[in-house]
């Protein structure tokens, strides 16, 4: 166990503030590369168009961690294992040719490059037991993320690099034990959750001598507004609470410039497990006001969260606040399983502080739960011809009420992923999560648990004055 300094948060490069379980130690030995696929790209793949929902997460990378404790066993040695997770990954650029590129947003609109650039590749070591990251209370890294490696620094204005920004970003770590770490870091426009975890299934996949499961899908022209497009604003809240409808507008109007803070506020990362036990408490809770609602885990879980963080912002309880979570749409849109790209949308309810604080529990769960259907085939179409009529600086959230980013809470499960299918050849992950690089105050991404099925892993970004409130406030399950 490291020291009460030890766990001291440090303030990261990229606006993260996080326990440094490296005891602040330095990265050595870093080196970075380039690896390309192992066969050429056609040149008829050499550009791919983005759809209209890849535009929406232009500003961020998606980046996990994956950590092995035994990696030198089956080859013998650290350099083999490197060598032996880079030619499967130049073997599985062939087929996911588009990590291998860069994102373009110069000199015509935001396009991929699939010219071979090759994915960035760090390998660096670090004079710290792997044991010191306590997989059993993980907490984020940024360090071995391999984004400082690679030049992306700011968060979330990304750097402006020559020829793009690289689409797959990935670095090794090694342990005094002999133990690895392996992050991962897409650009979330060329991929979303989903399809960037697909590429590391394929990966690992190939890199134990199988076959592709999943082979993906590229015609990102799939995804294709109406002949007669709508202009419909689906990022419009259909569901408000009764004491919400009340309330006057504190809100701007949805077409008015979005305005950016000179300098980004940092934000404080955090994980927090929940075990079975305590969602099967909080659905207790939530079904105390009504027995027969039909409420799901999700829908319990992020109701507690959300109490959580309103209250630990000590807003006036007459403002509205909006809880935002994201939905999947691949067959809302009758994509092919493998597809490749972003279908994501973001589904809103409003209600105000003193109704999801001291009304019922189960009410908000309720809420939270009459959202979920409005998320089918049309609302989706409608998202997709909405952001055809987006014009920079438009903030389409704007227009529900809401005075400003305090009152907004963000949710994103990821628990049906395949954190824990990702075997390179030596063995299943101990631990598997998403990592940070920063992220916007008040979000929350929900991922699997490396000790049971059934728990849950709260990786919460918050304001540093929020955070212990918060954390305090969440470890309060009822009895």
């Amino acid at each position: 166990m490291g020291s009460e300094a030890e766990d001291e948060p440090k303030h990261y490069d990229c606006h993260v503030v996080a326990d440094d379980r490296l005891q602040g130690k330095p990265l050595e030995n870093v080196h970075t590369s380039f690896i390309k696929p192992s066969t050429a790209t056609s040149n008829e793949n050499e550009w791919l168009s983005l759809s209209r929902l890849d535009m929406m997460f232009l500003t961020f990378y998606t980046p996990i961690l994956c950590v092995f404790p035994l990696s030198e066993h089956k080859f013998g040695s650290a350099e083999r294992v490197v060598q032996h997770l880079k030619d499967s990954l130049a073997d599985v650029l062939v087929t996911f040719y588009p990590l291998a590129g860069r994102l373009v947003s110069k000199g015509g609109p935001p396009r991929i490059h699939c010219n071979d650039a090759g994915a960035v590749f760090t390998e660096a070591s670090v004079d710290v037991e792997l044991a010191e990251l306590r997989t059993e209370d993980f907490q984020p890294q940024p360090n071995l993320s391999g984004l400082t490696a690679a030049g992306i620094r700011d968060y979330p204005a990304l750097p402006q690099l020559e020829g793009g920004l690289p689409t797959l970003i990935v670095q090794v770590t090694h342990f005094k034990c002999g133990g690895i770490t392996l992050a991962a870091n897409w650009a979330h426009g060329a991929a979303d959750g989903q399809s960037g975890l697909h590429f590391m299934k394929s990966w690992s996949e190939l890199a134990r001598g199988l076959e592709i499961s999943l082979p993906p899908d590229h015609r990102r022209y799939l995804v294709k507004p109406r002949t007669v497009p709508v202009s419909n604003n689906p990022f419009h809240s259909t569901v408000i609470s009764a004491g919400a409808q009340t309330v006057p507008s504190q809100s701007k109007d949805e077409h008015s410039p979005v305005k950016q803070s000179p300098e980004q506020t940092p934000v404080a990362a955090k994980t927090i497990e929940f075990t079975k036990d305590d969602i099967t408490k909080l659905k207790k809770q939530a079904l105390e006001h009504d027995p027969n609602a039909q409420l799901s885990r999700a829908d319990c879980f992020s109701t507690h969260l959300w109490r959580a963080a309103i209250r630990a912002r000590n807003l006036p309880s007459s403002s509205r606040v909006r809880l935002i979570y994201l939905v999947e749409g691949r067959k809302k849109l009758s994509l092919p399983p493998g597809y490749f790209g972003n279908v994501i949308g973001f589904k809103t309810v409003i209600t105000t502080v003193e109704e999801l604080l001291n009304g019922p529990f189960g009410t908000t769960a309720s809420l939270i739960h009459a959202a979920a259907p409005s998320a089918n085939t049309e609302w989706f179409q409608d998202l997709v011809d909405f952001m055809g009529f987006m014009k920079p600086g438009m903030n389409p959230f704007d227009g529900d009420g809401i005075a400003g980013s305090d009152y907004n809470f963000g949710v994103s499960y990821l628990i049906r992923f395949p954190f824990y299918d990702l075997d390179f050849g030596f063995g299943a992950p101990a631990h598997s999560t998403r990592n940070t690089m920063g992220a916007r105050d008040g979000l929350v991404f929900v991922v699997p648990s490396s000790h049971d099925p059934d728990h849950m892993v709260a990786m919460t970004n918050l304001s540093p004055e929020t955070m212990p409130s918060f954390l305090a406030m969440a470890r309060d399950i009822p009895e």
